[in-house]
């Protein structure tokens, strides 16, 4: 080997070694503990454990769930004409408030105005004919009665005759001109007797024409009444689906028209809301609720739980809850608040009560059995607690603390029986 190559031989190999040495410090130097120059080991000094403690006071607490819910009219009357006729005038338009009984719109249908004019002209034609007959009736009493009476003395002289013929003072030809003279006056009774029938079954039947006239007359006028669609309730008008000029026809089963117009109370709304299974177990007619409206943000209106379904919809397997809401008009502005197909949330008071109130964070769990662990004296006890319904992150007691016990916030880790010293106790509120 010539020198040359053991000189860069040598080189290559020291460069080797050094690169090991260099390596070496570098992974040393990694592996050594960081230590805080300001803060020696010898003079960190452990911070004391803290227990957060409260004061159980009795509140008013209340359990509530919040579903969404949709505003309805109370009352919606969707008008429909009852009679094929034109429509002459349209009163109204859409947002116009209506009084019950105001008349909406105006059809036109001459042909029923003029059936009205033919019952009552057959009326007055029937009740002409009954004061006739009535005094036909007169007469023909009145000459039955004069019948009768000459009828009476005609058997008064028939039977004078006849005695006198007894007695032999009159011939007996007196008595059967008595005889025939009472015949024939009696014929003529019974032809007067027939007379008055006659007239009484004519007015009779005329009286039966007379109810018949009427009916008509009544059937005709309430067809004419018909023309006048007028406002089933007091509301507003919602919807406007007619002009002047169409021809309208009432509606059948088979058709799908249109209402001219359909009015909805507004003075008093429903909010109705569909409760699940588990949340309408929990409802009672007369509870507390708060609706508010998404088009009203941070206005809220109180009501009570009006009225329930009682029986859950087959395909949702909800049921149906209503709660009545006044909307007078703001006195102010004259405009009333709510608005029907408004949504909304509806918050329902499920409970309420004053008991003593802990956080949930309190309470220990074993299966359904609930405690927590009372401060006294620096004691701690595990204490067995009856809840009465939990709202948000805090829990009404109803049995094993009253007000003023001194409970620990967070128990876990703390020992039935274990000793707090004061400064390990933070109060703390909730």
């Amino acid at each position: 080997m010539s020198e040359r190559m053991t000189n860069r031989f040598t080189i290559r190999y020291g460069q080797a070694i050094l690169s090991v040495i260099l390596l070496a410090t570098l992974i040393v130097g990694c592996n050594r503990p960081t230590q805080n120059p300001e803060l020696d080991s010898s003079q960190a000094k452990p911070q004391a454990k803290t227990v957060s403690v409260g004061v159980v006071r009795e509140k008013l607490l209340k359990k509530t769930v919040e579903l969404p819910a949709t505003i309805e009219s109370d009352e919606t009357a969707m008008l429909m004409p009852r009679v094929e006729a034109y429509v002459d005038k349209v009163l109204v338009d859409i947002g116009d408030e209506v009084q019950a009984g105001q008349v909406l719109v105006e059809l036109q249908a001459p042909e029923l105005r003029q059936a009205v004019e033919e019952s009552q002209a057959m009326i007055w034609q029937i009740r002409a004919s009954e004061q006739v007959l009535l005094a036909e009736l007169a007469a023909a009493r009145t000459q039955l009665d004069v019948v009768r009476a000459k009828q009476t003395l005609k058997e008064s002289q028939r039977d004078r005759r006849a005695r006198l013929v007894s007695s032999g003072a009159v011939s007996r030809d007196l008595l059967e001109e008595a005889e025939a003279d009472l015949q024939a006056t009696s014929a003529t009774l019974a032809k007067y007797e027939n007379a008055v029938q006659v007239v009484e079954a004519r007015l009779a039947q005329s009286e039966s024409e007379l109810a018949v006239g009427k009916a008509k007359l009544r059937q005709a006028e309430t067809l004419v009444s018909y023309l006048e669609i007028k406002a089933p309730v007091a509301g507003v008008v919602a919807e406007r689906n007619v002009d002047p000029g169409n021809l309208v026809r009432p509606a059948n089963a088979s058709s799908s028209m249109k209402p001219l117009l359909v009015v909805a109370k507004v003075d008093k709304l429903r909010a109705i809301v569909h409760a699940t299974t588990d949340v309408a177990g929990q409802l009672v007619v007369g509870q507390a609720v708060r609706f508010s409206a998404d088009d009203l943000p941070g206005k809220a209106f109180e009501g009570q739980l009006s009225r329930m379904a009682g029986t859950y919809n087959r395909k949702t397997r909800m049921m149906q809850a209503e709660v009545d809401l006044d909307n007078a008009p703001d006195p102010t502005t004259g405009l009333r608040p709510l608005r029907a197909g408004s949504y909304g949330s509806l918050t329902i008071v499920l409970q309420a009560a004053t008991l003593p109130v802990v956080p949930k964070s309190a309470l220990r769990m074993r299966g359904d059995r609930a405690s927590v662990v009372v401060v006294r004296n620096g004691a701690c006890m595990v204490t067995p607690v009856k809840i009465a319904f939990a709202s948000g992150k805090l829990v009404a007691i109803a049995e094993g603390i009253v007000a003023g016990d001194q409970v620990v916030a967070e128990p876990n880790g703390i020992k039935d029986e274990q000793v707090l010293k004061d400064s390990e106790i933070k109060i703390v509120g909730w």
